[in-house]
C-alpha cells in the first residue's frame, strides 16, 4: 500500500512539473508572438515610412518641373509681350493720341 501511496505522489509531482514546464512554455509562446506582432509592426510602419519619403521626393520632383515649365511659358509670353511692344508702341501711343483728340 505504501507502494501505491508512493507511486501516486511521485505521479502527482510529475504532473505537476509537466503543468508547471506546460505554463512556461505558453508564456514563452505568448511572449514570442508578442514580440512578433511588434517587429512586424514596426517593419510596416518603417515601409509605409519609406513609401511617404518616395512618394514626397517624387511629388517634389513633380512639382519642381512643373514649376519650371510654368516659368518657361512665362518666360515666352512675358518675351512675346515685349517684342509686340517694341515693335507696336510708337503705333499705339499715336492711336491713343487720335482717339484723345478725335480724330
Amino acid at each position: 500500500m505504501q507502494d501505491i501511496i508512493q507511486k501516486i505522489i511521485e505521479i502527482d509531482r510529475m504532473a505537476q512539473k509537466l503543468t508547471d514546464e506546460t505554463i512556461d512554455l505558453r508564456k514563452e509562446a505568448e511572449d514570442s508572438i508578442e514580440n512578433d506582432k511588434k517587429r512586424m509592426r514596426e517593419q510596416y510602419i518603417e515601409r509605409a515610412r519609406n513609401r511617404i519619403r518616395k512618394n514626397s521626393d517624387t511629388e517634389e520632383a513633380f512639382l519642381k518641373q512643373s514649376l519650371e515649365e510654368i516659368a518657361a511659358k512665362r518666360g515666352e509670353v512675358s518675351a512675346r509681350l515685349n517684342s509686340t511692344y517694341e515693335a507696336r508702341h510708337t503705333q499705339w501711343a499715336d492711336e491713343i493720341y487720335n482717339r484723345v483728340l478725335g480724330r
